[in-house]
């Protein structure tokens, strides 16, 4: 499940693209139902508000996109997850799940997932030394409502493995969000254009882009946004 730039950047030295590339198929990628927002200040994004989960939080739109390898042994698993976190984190260490600051999480489909596969996945997550942190619980699970597609119906996958990163204490408001994005001059406004031009929204998107075409930046008539802020528009009038 990808809620971020995982979808569109490419990282340090093209590593991301290296990632979906090999990875995932993309092209099979589906939008689901699953609680978001802007809750942590970023500070390679020049202080800018980056993505995170939440399980009580307000419902927006992420990504599913299936991987190009089945996943049946612990061994499998574990080879997928060490990637997704090498594509989240560069610098983290072949096999890394986390750091203090982030961690890959999984939820097992009731009733089809093999329960061994879980339970192995648990002992995993414990002997590499993660903890709980934000969403991930202490066993390596995510504490999150099962995504849903058109309608409501629930995901049709196995399994689902993400990245939840820790949020700031007190969740900003749109308002906050918004001037985050004004107040900085390295051109990471693209981080929530881009989300936006991907299909990766939040329930506050409306607000925040209200709050900002007010403003009136610069970069807000560049050719690079302006399909998504032709899409933004269209659903703040």
């Amino acid at each position: 499940m990808i809620i971020g730039s995982l979808f569109w950047d490419d990282g340090t030295d093209g590593g991301r693209q290296h990632w979906r590339d090999n990875r995932l198929d993309v092209s099979r990628a589906v939008t689901v139902r699953v609680p978001i927002d802007y809750g942590r200040k970023s500070s390679s994004r020049s202080n800018t508000f980056t993505m995170v989960l939440r399980a009580d939080g307000q419902a927006g739109t992420g990504l599913l996109v299936p991987c190009r390898h089945g996943v049946l042994t612990i061994e499998d698993l574990v080879v997928e997850a060490s990637a997704l976190w090498k594509a989240e984190a560069p610098k983290a260490k072949t096999g890394a799940l986390g750091s203090d600051w982030g961690s890959v999480g999984i939820l097992f489909r009731e009733g089809v997932a093999d329960g061994r596969l879980a339970q192995s996945w648990q002992d995993h997550f414990r002997k590499a030394g993660r903890t709980s942190l934000s969403v991930v619980r202490e066993d390596g699970s995510l504490d999150i409502p099962w995504p849903t597609g058109e309608g409501g119906a629930t995901a049709d996958f196995d399994l689902i493995l993400a990245t939840a990163t820790l949020p700031e204490e007190i969740a900003p408001t749109p308002e906050a969000v918004a001037k985050a994005m004004l107040g900085q001059t390295g051109g990471h406004e693209n981080y929530f254009l881009n989300n936006v031009l991907h299909g990766i929204r939040t329930a506050s998107d409306n607000e925040i882009f209200t709050v900002v075409e007010r403003q009136s930046p610069n970069w807000i008539s560049a050719d690079r946004y302006q399909d998504a802020v032709a899409l933004l528009r269209r659903t703040t009038t």
